[in-house]
């Protein structure tokens, strides 16, 4: 409780450290939308055949359609089979990405209104080194099951470059803090 008691006695932040929290925390929400919207479309892998047919995905759902016709059938993939065991895993592993992006984000939302001091203050660039390393384990795990080439697969690795920069530009402002509140680190 130390790092929320002492904030009378801290300086204010200085405008340059808060113009980096103001667009992490921007940066941050893209990447969660883009992860969730890119997590929730079916267009992870695209296939279209010559006579028509299509064939598309994403770590829950496989489709199977007709151009020419206009249809689409959507059912859940079958989690016996190697293909549904290596979604799963991939989907287990984003959905650890999102709730991890999602946490880092309200700390980065209320690094904008409470002065964080200590560890505490290093709570946002962890969470958001810990979500990268999970998508990254996404890419591998869903890269083994099936082509990502569809708009959904190209959503979360925006997401994943996104969520690296706002790694980045928090790191940096956290670090700027550390040194500002205590002229050590």
């Amino acid at each position: 409780m130390t790092s929320l008691t002492n904030q009378a006695s801290l300086p204010r932040m200085d405008s340059f450290n808060r113009v980096l929290i103001v667009l992490a925390t921007f940066f941050s929400i893209a990447a969660l939308s883009l992860l969730i919207v890119g997590t929730a479309t079916y267009s992870w892998h695209y296939t279209q055949y010559t006579n028509g047919t299509t064939d598309y995905s994403n770590l829950f759902t496989r489709c199977k359609g007709n151009t020419t016709a206009k249809t689409s059938v959507c059912s859940d993939i079958a989690r016996n089979t190697d293909f549904g065991v290596r979604t799963r895993n991939a989907a287990a592993f984003i959905i650890v990405a999102i709730c991890l992006v999602g946490c880092a984000m309200l700390v980065i939302l209320l690094m904008n209104f409470i002065q964080l001091t200590t560890m505490v203050l290093f709570t946002a660039p962890i969470t958001l080194f810990l979500a990268t390393l999970f998508l990254v384990a996404t890419f591998a795990e869903a890269s083994r099951a099936m082509y990502l080439n569809g708009y959904s697969a190209i959503l979360v690795q925006t997401a994943h470059i996104t969520t690296i920069f706002t790694l980045t530009i928090i790191t940096f402002a956290c670090g700027r803090l550390q040194l500002y509140y205590y002229n050590s680190f």
